[in-house]
């Protein structure tokens, strides 16, 4: 696992551009956020003043497209979760018609409502809509 911090005391600029591109790409985070902007402007900034501009950008863009196929690979292997696979999946719908209009009605689980909610009969999912 890539740790931030081990990125930013790398030494050699090219290798530095790659892994955090990398680390980007993987952990899918946006290029024009606050702390992702500032690591990469300070990397192209270094790589201004060396001269080697180009070649960081290319390492930066190479490594972000090897941290996105890798985190397509996991998500599909099961070794990382999709976010909004999972929040789809916490919540029960239910299509209801009234009138002329569906609505989308969601149950909270058990576990997300308050502890003293929980022991009311009234307040858990009806069985017949549980489908047991």
């Amino acid at each position: 696992m890539i740790k931030i911090q081990d990125i930013l005391n790398e030494k050699n600029v090219v290798k530095k551009a790659y892994l955090f591109g990398i680390y980007v790409g993987l952990y899918g985070h946006v290029e024009w956020s606050g702390w992702v902007r500032d690591i990469l402007e300070s990397i192209y900034r270094e790589a201004e003043s060396l001269g080697i501009y180009d070649e960081v950008k290319e390492a930066y863009n190479e490594g972000k497209e090897v941290g996105r196929r890798e985190r397509i690979r996991r998500i599909h292997a099961g070794l990382m979760k999709d976010k909004e696979k999972e929040e789809i999946s916490r919540e029960k719908i239910i299509v209801s018609y009234s009138g002329n209009e569906l609505r989308r009605i969601a149950f909270p689980r058990n576990e997300d409502m308050p502890r003293f909610l929980r022991g009311f009969k009234m307040l858990k999912f009806p069985k017949f809509l549980r489908g047991g």
